[in-house]
């Protein structure tokens, strides 16, 4: 019995034939789809077109626009396409994310197919010889300037979530060879944006670049509006483009000490245990609660008695106090509460005591306000004692 799932499928991999033309493969493709092809690629005045016309005029315009598409590559997106075109158009152990391979079909690229009832991507005959020449020519100077303003973005976003365009223009460190062009810069994030799906474009009011895995960016912005006499925490760009590499975790002591907690102190595998401590890393960076950073771990773990909850808790608090969170900037808690005890001393000319707004007390489990009584036990407010 033939399922939904098994006629979405067949319509993903259709049976296409190889060698592939570009008649055969947009053939396969619903008008939708073609009129994705035309837009993604700038190709105008195609619009009165039935589905047999636009097959027919793109066949022969696609591989005349298709700089519209390439001079957005990446090292990884070329390298995959020279790969292929190595291999005369067949790609028979693909390997990409789904939406990896609409990305190219939808520039028509690349057309995942079904050959001999085994699973392939294959490029139209067509454009084997625009690639090959292009590559005689090596017409891809701009693809270390791609790679390197996608990996500073992801990057950027990793400590800071969200950034305005005008804000991301202003962090990216460029040279003098590859002077930064924020409309340049643009598109080349929507393309790197719908290939990898690390970065968000949110578009709802003023154009946001966010990352995946923000929660609510709105949110975010407002937080750091009442802070606007705090600088971004500075990152080098060697720690841009370390931090943008893709699956990239910012592994900490106080990250590793809760892995080693769970693994032995349960039956769970050290792929878990590290996504249980990276979920709990993103909930901090979004600025949740340490209740709620309590919930996502009892999603992996039990905490049956209070002196479980102990030991979580106790590995929880220096966890969230020594992540970098996006509503401070880039800062972890224990660093602006360190950078703000050093401008202090710096107006005062005078050692204090180290401040500790923003830190969670690790007895009581709470944020110090700046009217709660202060915990060196002196009974003034906070403010006025250590604060």
């Amino acid at each position: 019995m033939t399922t939904k799932l098994d006629k979405a499928m067949d319509k993903f991999w259709p049976q296409l034939p190889y060698p592939l033309s570009f008649a055969d493969a947009l053939g396969t493709l619903s008008k939708q789809q073609l009129t994705s092809i035309r837009t993604n690629l700038q190709i105008s005045n195609l619009s009165s077109l039935n589905k047999q016309g636009l097959v027919e005029k793109l066949s022969e315009l696609i591989p005349e626009n298709l700089s519209m598409a390439t001079r957005c590559f990446d090292h990884n997106r070329l390298k995959l396409v020279q790969k292929i075109v190595k291999n005369d158009g067949f790609w028979d152990k693909p390997l990409l994310e789904p939406q990896q391979y609409e990305y190219f079909r939808e520039r028509g690229i690349l057309f995942p197919s079904t050959v001999d009832g085994k699973k392939v991507v294959l490029m139209p005959s067509e454009l084997l010889a625009y690639f090959k020449e292009v590559e005689a020519k090596e017409e891809h100077p701009n693809i270390k300037r791609n790679t390197e303003w996608i990996r500073q973005t992801q990057g950027l976003l990793y400590y800071y979530g969200v950034l305005t365009a005008d804000e991301l223009k202003s962090f990216i460190i460029t040279g003098e060879e590859h002077p930064l062009d924020q409309y340049e810069l643009m598109n080349i994030l929507f393309e790197a944006s719908d290939y990898y799906e690390l970065i968000v474009m949110d578009e709802t009011n003023d154009l946001l670049i966010c990352d995946f895995r923000v929660t609510d960016p709105q949110a975010i912005l407002k937080e750091r509006a009442l802070r606007h006499d705090l600088d971004y925490c500075p990152f080098t760009k060697q720690q841009l483009l370390k931090a943008g590499e893709p699956e990239y975790v910012e592994r900490s002591s106080q990250y590793m000490n809760l892995v080693r907690y769970v693994l032995h102190h349960y039956e769970i595998d050290r792929e878990e245990a590290d996504f249980m401590a990276e979920e709990c890393v993103d909930a901090t960076k979004n600025g949740d609660s340490l209740a709620t950073v309590i919930e996502i771990a009892q999603r992996f773990i039990d905490i049956p008695n209070r002196q479980t909850l102990t030991a979580i808790t106790n590995l929880l608090v220096p966890l969230m106090n020594s992540t970098k969170q996006w509503l401070i900037k880039g800062y972890s808690p224990e660093e602006l509460s360190a950078k703000r005890a050093s401008a202090s001393m710096l107006l005062n000319n005078a050692p204090i005591q180290a401040v500790q707004a923003d830190v969670i007390d690790i007895q009581s489990k709470k944020k110090i306000g700046r009217n709660d009584p202060c915990t060196c036990g002196s009974g003034k407010k906070f403010k006025k004692c250590c604060g």
